[in-house]
């Protein structure tokens, strides 16, 4: 039954119309209330048709027959199809014909509405998964538009600092820096992935305007592995700098001698880019016994949103993203430094 079209459409057949299996030749669809099949539909009655030449109501199908058998299939009072069985003699169909296919019908029936709501599940479960899905890009959409504004924030800071201090060139050199980070985040922001060298080049942005500000303290490299083609690798915008940043006012802003900073990136594994970010700092324990209040600050800000996002990356990625820090040593057994291993789905 085609309730939508009101018509009985062929689906399975045994007997000449059905040369292979799975197979009908020429289905045919029967309006609901025509021909013998119409009626038992609309009615939800079976009917034994001894002598088709005497019903008016007999249609053809693949060739004329003499008698013919009709059974409901029904579920809770409704009509989901029809069991239609024709045969070549007059009158062969017998009451315990009737009582056959009135089982077989009932467990049609079962079956049926089970496939139904199996189907109709499996729908809402992908309903829900899109929508899911969405609720997803929104949030992620959400915490771009708030490291976006954290990270302008930092560098008006430091432009505001150059202008107090009357240094009109470094000033001007840093505002043109800034200027070209800004069109990259602008262009950026409303996508959820970019391309990595666009990454790579508003991270290398961000670097020497960090680097200008706190007088050349530290120098830095980014090496990009042979495995990795950064023209053809995405990656969520901006989820490498929180890490950087939090290198150089962690690690290097308050080490005494000119410290290093490197960023390598790699792909080990299939659909996983791995990046490493390595300082030679003061180490993770001794900033914390400093309690720097704007280091502080911005640590809880940009590490906090950069680790949402990686859990909402998580929820929808075939392979999770994953943080691990672990806290260099030099030659004394004292603190070295600090490295961080950043793996995100690609």
């Amino acid at each position: 039954m085609d309730d939508e079209k009101k018509v009985l459409v062929q689906k399975a057949a045994h007997g000449p119309k059905n040369p292979k299996q799975f197979e009908i030749d020429k289905p045919i669809e029967i309006p609901l209330g025509k021909g013998i099949v119409g009626n038992v539909a609309l009615h939800g009655q079976a009917e034994i048709i001894n002598d088709t030449s005497k019903d008016p109501r007999y249609i053809i199908d693949d060739e004329r027959r003499n008698s013919e058998i009709s059974v409901p299939i029904k579920s809770d009072g409704k009509v989901l199809g029809v069991i239609d069985c024709e045969h070549s003699k007059k009158a062969f169909f017998t009451q315990k014909h009737l009582s056959i296919l009135t089982t077989i019908a009932s467990l049609c029936a079962n079956k049926i509405i089970r496939a139904k709501a199996e189907e109709e599940k499996q729908m809402a479960q992908a309903t829900l998964m899109a929508t899911q899905q969405k609720m997803t890009e929104v949030e992620m959409q959400a915490l771009r538009a708030q490291m976006n504004p954290h990270f302008i924030f930092n560098s008006l800071n430091s432009i505001n600092r150059y202008i107090v201090k009357s240094d009109q060139a470094t000033a001007s050199l840093y505002l043109t820096r800034f200027a070209r980070l800004i069109r990259l985040i602008l262009d950026n922001s409303n996508s959820k992935n970019v391309i990595l060298s666009h990454e790579l080049e508003a991270l290398k942005l961000y670097i020497e305007m960090e680097a200008l500000r706190f007088d050349k303290k530290f120098a830095y490299r980014i090496v990009v592995d042979e495995s990795v083609n950064p023209d053809s690798v995405e990656v969520p915008p901006l989820i490498i700098q929180p890490y950087v940043e939090n290198a150089i006012w962690h690690g290097l802003l308050h080490k005494e001698t000119p410290g290093c900073l490197c960023i390598t990136v790699s792909m080990p594994e299939d659909n996983m880019l791995q990046c490493i970010i390595e300082d030679n700092g003061i180490g993770r324990q001794k900033a914390k016994e400093l309690k720097s209040k704007s280091a502080t600050t911005r640590k809880s800000l940009g590490m906090k949103l950069t680790e949402d996002r990686l859990t909402l990356l998580n929820k929808y990625a075939e392979v999770n993203a994953s943080v691990d820090i672990i806290d260099l040593v030099n030659g004394n057994e004292e603190a070295g430094g600090t490295k961080v291993i950043l793996k995100i789905p690609v």
